[in-house]
């Protein structure tokens, strides 16, 4: 075996080994770490002795070894040093509001910053908002930006990692072609990692949410727009240049006129209902969404048709029956051709989750083979998803400097 080429890897798995353990739980000395990881006690001390130098571990006052009556040798104790450096992960928005998340390495929220802005507003708007959003997050934690590491930015639409991330104004409307690292990472000293925001939002959910551990899963993006993440075979599907899981296309399947999300098409078709009910000839009696809305269309939300929903609203029940109608055939599609374990729906709509996944779970055993019908679930993240998977890349890019560090020294 080729020791010189074998050497870098192996101190990268060995690194990880070490720092999940101290990561996790609390305090652990050289003895600990040898049992927890495999490792040999040189390599243990050899590698602590240098994430001490960057700064990742401290090490403690060392405790003796053995009981109290003999005098034992002092144990080295290491400790992971979670305020190393900051993460910072931010969501440029889909559904007009910038989110802002600052954390520790272990991903712990420290300060958040939500800016929101009206739905007619975009480009330097929601920069100035994503930019607002963030000196939030970093003044409620009470760091430096210098102290940043890494910034996770979401945005909703391709993204190809070859290039400077810029998008079109049918997804971010006044940004087309606008750098959008650049943009809103204006100010900050570190590295701005882009990518889609179904992408992340797969990321959080098999790292802190309902989808831990399962390799085959699609988060479902269904608020405003729909939009897919896709992680198959334990790995992260983007495509060539980023667009895996758009969903533009859906418009081609039979009663799916676009690639509006649950959300929207609650909001929509709520607002219809309401429309007509206010006509003097009007056959459609007022209701619990009527009165929720005051009786302007304008002011249905997706929650006070699921609210009413809930309440046993016969035109709120309907209303959230089309829009789950309009959107089983696309996660039957997804369901089919990618044959996943887990579908999950995500973003905003996911507290409707107790509505729409048992109407979700009907229309698909009608739609595709019960042999290879997907199970659906909401996520428990909600509308955090995205930011908290833009968390997570942020996460992983840091650790893997760390790995580049220590292989150069």
């Amino acid at each position: 075996m080729d020791k010189t080429a074998t050497s870098p890897l192996l101190r990268r798995m060995n690194t990880a080994a070490v720092l999940d353990v101290l990561r996790a739980g609390g305090p652990a000395t050289g003895t600990e770490l040898m049992d927890a990881t495999g490792l040999s006690r040189p390599t243990v001390h050899a590698l602590c002795d240098q994430l001490i130098a960057l700064g990742w571990i401290h090490e403690l006052e060392s405790r003796r070894t053995g009981d109290r009556s003999s005098p034992g040798r002092r144990a080295r104790q290491y400790e992971f040093n979670a305020r190393a450096g900051f993460i910072l992960g931010v969501d440029l928005g889909g559904e007009y509001k910038a989110t802002a998340m600052l954390t520790d390495l272990r991903g712990v929220s420290l300060g958040d910053g939500i800016r929101e802005f009206a739905p007619p507003d975009g480009g330097e708007v929601r920069l100035r908002a994503a930019r607002r959003a963030i000196a939030d997050a970093v003044r409620a934690a009470g760091v430096a930006k210098s102290a940043i590491l890494v910034m996770g930015l979401a945005v909703p639409g391709p993204v190809n990692q070859d290039k400077p991330v810029v998008t079109n104004a049918w997804y971010l409307p006044g940004l087309a072609k606008v750098d959008l690292g650049r943009a809103v990472g204006k100010g900050l000293d570190c590295p701005v990692l882009v990518e889609n925001d179904a992408n992340l939002a797969v990321l959080a959910e098999r790292w802190c949410g309902v989808a831990a551990g399962v390799d085959n899963v699609i988060e479902l993006l269904a608020g405003e727009r729909m939009g897919a993440g896709i992680y198959l075979g334990g790995n992260l599907i983007r495509g060539v240049v980023g667009g895996a899981g758009e969903l533009e296309l859906v418009s081609l399947l039979n009663g799916v006129v676009k690639p509006s999300g649950i959300g929207r098409l609650a909001r929509d078709f709520g607002a219809e209902v309401i429309a007509a009910a206010r006509g003097p000839r009007s056959k459609i009696g007022r209701s619990l969404l009527y009165d929720a809305a005051g009786g302007d269309p304008a002011a249905v939300s997706a929650e006070a048709v699921f609210a009413a929903a809930r309440a046993g609203d016969a035109v709120s029940v309907d209303v959230v029956d089309r829009a789950v109608a309009r959107i089983a055939p696309v996660l039957a599609l997804l369901g089919t051709v990618l044959n996943p374990e887990l579908i999950v729906i995500s973003g905003g709509v996911a507290d409707g989750g107790d509505l729409l996944v048992p109407r979700l779970e009907h229309q698909l055993s009608s739609l595709i083979d019960t042999l290879s019908v997907p199970r659906v679930t909401a996520s428990t993240l909600g509308s955090r998803a995205v930011v908290l998977g833009a968390v997570r890349r942020a996460l992983d890019h840091a650790e893997r400097t760390v790995f580049a560090d220590l292989t150069r020294a």
